[in-house]
């Protein structure tokens, strides 16, 4: 670990923000790997050792304080501020886990790991940005749309878009996405989605915290409600480019193109 050389440059363009419970900040500047520091201080410290130069983060996890990196030379965890491979060496768009047992969105499909061992889980022929698995369902946002398993028929329902569907979550049992042109997709009950472009808003991300959904756009940071069985949205910081967001009892943690990482009081 070491601090930034390039503060001023740092303080911009995130693209990932973390929290983690001993009240350090973890975050991902575009292009310039992976910083951290604790809440309240100026500095940000850069953990970049155990990465290749021209690794790109995707996105942060964190499960049970342990810290995952997806990016496009794979899966990396790290372990005392070194980074390590984590078991997929391809690209790498989300991670989750579920129990003891590890999944993956990568470009070729889904991979699962049981006992530190990767396997294919389902569709090598897409690239999956993001995923949940459901007790019924599997649903993967993926470069062709969504495609959704019925795990008891095994079959599958393809819903094909103008472009990539990019982040997913379930919104009061609504499946709910964000496209890679901006739009939010959601559920309608009747078997398919609707596209909604929400104002002038250009949807980043969907991003699900403590039971709060939440849409990370170009003109701020809103909370996702369905009111009379329609989606809203609520505005709870505006004015900025906002990337992602994090949260804990007290404040919400959004990492912004152009403002650095914002701590707003819920």
């Amino acid at each position: 670990m070491r601090l930034s050389t390039n503060p001023g440059g740092l303080a911009f363009h995130f693209s990932s923000v973390k929290r983690l419970s001993d009240d350090e900040l973890v975050a991902a500047p575009l292009g310039q790997g992976i910083v951290y520091k604790k809440q309240m201080a100026e500095e940000w410290v850069e953990i970049n050792e155990g990465l290749a130069d021209k690794t790109h983060i995707n996105r942060l996890q964190v499960y049970d304080d342990q810290l995952y990196a997806c990016s496009n030379k794979g899966l990396f965890m790290c372990d005392e501020g070194k980074w390590s491979p984590a078991g997929i060496s391809i690209g790498c768009y989300q991670y989750r886990e579920y129990g003891e047992i590890g999944i993956a969105a990568t470009v070729c499909g889904l991979w699962y790991a049981e006992d530190e061992e990767w396997r294919l889980m389902m569709r090598s022929d897409v690239t999956v940005y993001d995923f949940m698995y459901l007790p019924q369902y599997v649903v993967l946002g993926t470069n062709e749309g969504m495609a959704i398993l019925d795990r008891l028929t095994m079959s599958w329902m393809n819903e094909r878009t103008e472009s990539a569907v990019t982040s997913l979550t379930v919104h009061h049992g609504t499946i709910i996405g964000a496209t890679e042109n901006g739009l939010l997709l959601a559920g309608n009950r009747r078997g398919g989605f609707d596209r909604y472009r929400m104002g002038n808003a250009f949807i980043f991300s969907i991003v699900s915290r403590n039971r709060q959904v939440f849409a990370c756009t170009d003109r701020g940071l809103y909370r996702i409600d369905v009111i009379g069985g329609r989606i809203a949205l609520t505005a709870l910081k505006i004015g900025c480019q906002v990337t992602d967001v994090d949260m804990d009892e007290d404040f919400y943690y959004i990492a912004t193109l152009f403002d650095g990482v914002q701590r707003m009081a819920r």
